[in-house]
C-alpha cells in the first residue's frame, strides 16, 4: 500500500511539473515571437496599397469645398449639427436576455436616509410657537418603486 502511494505522489508531482514546464515554456516561446514579429514590422516600409490609401485619402481632403481647418474652426464655434451628436441609447435588447435568466433579481435601490435636523441649544424660547407649526417628520427611508425593465415589442 505504502509503495503505491509514493508511486501515485511521484505520478502527480511529475504531471504538475512537467505542466508548469511546459506553460512557462510557452510563454516565453510566445513572447519570443511576438518580439521578433513586432520587431520585423517596425524595419519594414510601409506597403504600396498603404501609401495609395494615404494619398487617396489626401487628395480626397484637399478636394472638400471648404478647407479642413475652417471646417474644424466652424464645428469648433458652433458645435456639432443634431443628427450627428451622440445621445443615449433607447435600445434595450442589451439588457433583455438577463430577465429571462434562473435566479435573475432586478436591482433594487438602497433606501436613502435623510438627516434629522440639529436641536437647537437648550435656551428658552422668547416667544412661545404658534399653534399652526407642525414639527418635522422624523426620519424615514424613503420608498422606491422598482419593476422589470420590459423591452419595447419590435413591430
Amino acid at each position: 500500500m505504502s509503495s503505491a502511494r509514493s508511486d501515485l505522489l511521484i505520478i502527480i508531482g511529475v504531471a504538475l511539473a512537467t505542466t508548469m514546464g511546459l506553460f512557462v515554456l510557452h510563454k516565453w516561446y510566445g513572447t519570443f515571437l511576438d518580439v521578433q514579429y513586432h520587431a520585423r514590422l517596425q524595419e519594414a516600409a510601409p506597403t504600396e496599397a498603404l501609401l495609395s490609401a494615404r494619398e487617396e485619402e489626401q487628395k480626397a481632403l484637399q478636394a472638400g469645398k471648404v478647407p479642413l481647418s475652417q471646417a474644424m474652426d466652424a464645428v469648433a464655434r458652433a458645435g456639432r449639427a443634431p443628427s450627428i451628436s451622440p445621445a443615449p441609447s433607447e435600445d434595450l435588447s442589451a439588457v433583455s436576455g438577463w430577465i429571462h435568466r434562473p435566479g435573475f433579481k432586478p436591482a433594487t435601490a438602497h433606501p436613502v436616509l435623510l438627516p434629522v435636523a440639529p436641536k437647537p441649544a437648550a435656551e428658552p424660547p422668547a416667544e412661545p410657537p404658534p399653534a399652526e407649526a407642525v414639527p418635522a417628520p422624523p426620519a424615514q427611508p424613503l420608498k422606491l418603486r422598482t419593476a422589470v425593465v420590459k423591452p419595447p415589442v419590435a413591430k
